[in-house]
């Protein structure tokens, strides 16, 4: 297109789109990077504007940069692992202090188990306090049989029994092992030939000698028997009270009311044997109630010996509890005695009750009469109670008005009726008050 033809377009434009386009500035409209100025010509007169370059940054500048990025990246970096470390540092200090107090534990542990067994390798010869205690008290009792008429072999460690026609020896110690079928399976032996013994006494006046001494002996063996079976465990002796004789099973339901009223019929128990009776009781549960009194006493200081190091927690305390153990032991030792104590009450009020207050004649009654059942001591003697208003249990274990050195003073009075007893007078009665009436009497 020639010049001449743009100039002849430009004539055939409106004025006002001329106009605009004079005013147009199309160097601001361009978009080069640079940089519009103005500046004065030599007269002093202010030009128009003119297009200029920017600064740019140089290749070092450029580099600086990258490398102020490339630290700042390191160093993020440095403080994320430095983090992580720190954070495995925290859990393996953790897990070592973990296994130092464990090892310590351990340690410790084995430190009182050492001391354990060797106070137990030298308790070994008394075969533990409780056991060898109770075992004096069985062999206290049955020395009493013995002057009854008890036979024994084997410098005394077995019985001598002649209930199955013949006589056979059985160790003591495996008296107290026997299961309790064959503990029933003697003790029904006996009572029948009792019973034989009993329709003896009645039938033939001739004969009744003989079988009242037929009844003394087998008693006496039974006896024997049911107090060996007794020291033989902890639970023997709430065993033989529930145990049914005649299957060797045990009773699910206690004996019905009746039975001891009809035992009292049936043993017929003079006045003078029921206020005995009486008297034994109250001599008996206050002998009980002044051992549980001991008995709190030793635990109440029992604290106190094995209580912990208060500085270190209680499963770090094992070297201070290892020490205490000596001490511990001495607490525990006057622990069984009293427990030993308490069963030589039990099988002296029994013994009192059976083989001196009451005849041979009623014993074997009473025997007869409760089978399937053993005859129970407490049964028959809170019966009596019942019968003539007694206090009851409680307040008799409570004290009744006497302090404890009374009731040890009476206890001793049963002993030694205890021991008076002898193969001359088993078949009949003997008179239990008149021994300790006054030892049992309240101080005023």
């Amino acid at each position: 297109m020639l010049a001449s033809d743009l100039l002849s377009d430009l004539g055939s434009v409106p004025e006002s789109d001329l106009a605009d386009l004079s005013n147009w500035d199309f160097l601001q409209d361009l978009d080069f990077g640079c940089v519009l100025e103005q500046g004065n010509n030599a007269n002093g007169q202010v030009e128009g504007p003119q297009l200029t370059a920017g600064p740019q940054p140089t290749s070092n500048e450029r580099l600086k940069e990258k490398n102020r990025k490339a630290q700042q990246r390191a160093r993020q970096k440095k403080k994320e692992r430095s983090q992580t470390i720190e954070a495995q540092l925290a859990e393996t200090t953790s897990q070592l202090h973990d296994l130092r107090l464990r090892q310590r534990q351990l340690e410790a542990r084995n430190q009182l188990l050492e001391l354990a067994a060797a106070n137990k390798q030298q308790a070994c010869p008394a075969s533990a306090p409780q056991r060898s205690l109770q075992a004096e008290a069985r062999d206290g009792v049955l020395r009493i049989l013995d002057k009854s008429g008890l036979i024994r072999t084997q410098q005394g460690k077995a019985l001598v029994l002649t209930v199955h026609g013949f006589k056979e020896e059985i160790k003591m110690e495996d008296v107290g092992r026997l299961p309790h079928t064959d503990i029933a399976k003697l003790y029904t032996a006996h009572v029948r030939k009792v019973a034989q013994c009993l329709l003896d006494v009645e039938g033939n006046s001739e004969a009744s000698h003989s079988a009242l001494t037929e009844i003394h002996r087998l008693s006496v063996e039974l006896t024997a028997v049911l107090i060996c079976f007794s020291m033989g465990s902890p639970s023997n002796h709430g065993i033989i009270h529930s145990l049914n004789m005649e299957t060797g099973t045990l009773f699910q339901e206690p004996p019905s009311d009746s039975n001891p009223d009809e035992l009292l019929a049936a043993t017929n128990f003079t006045e003078s044997q029921q206020q005995d009776m009486l008297h034994l009781r109250r001599l008996f549960f206050g002998k009980l109630g002044q051992l549980s009194r001991v008995r709190a006493a030793i635990v109440k200081q029992m604290p106190a010996a094995v209580q912990p190091s208060p500085v270190l927690p209680f499963n770090l305390d094992f070297k201070s509890t290892a020490g205490k153990l000596a001490e511990t032991k001495e607490w525990a030792d006057q622990l069984c005695a009293n427990r030993a104590e308490e069963s030589r009450a039990f099988l002296t009020c029994g013994f009192c009750l059976y083989r001196g207050i009451q005849t041979s004649l009623q014993h074997a009654v009473a025997m007869v009469h409760q089978y399937p059942r053993a005859p129970d001591t407490k049964v028959l003697l809170e019966t009596v109670a019942q019968l003539h208003k007694e206090p009851s249990v409680e307040s008799l274990v409570a004290g009744s008005g006497l302090d404890d050195q009374q009731h040890a003073a009476s206890w001793q009075a049963v002993t030694q009726y205890l021991e008076s007893l002898d193969a001359n007078g088993v078949h009949g009665y003997k008179p239990f008050r008149k021994i300790a009436t006054e030892a049992c009497s309240p101080r005023t």
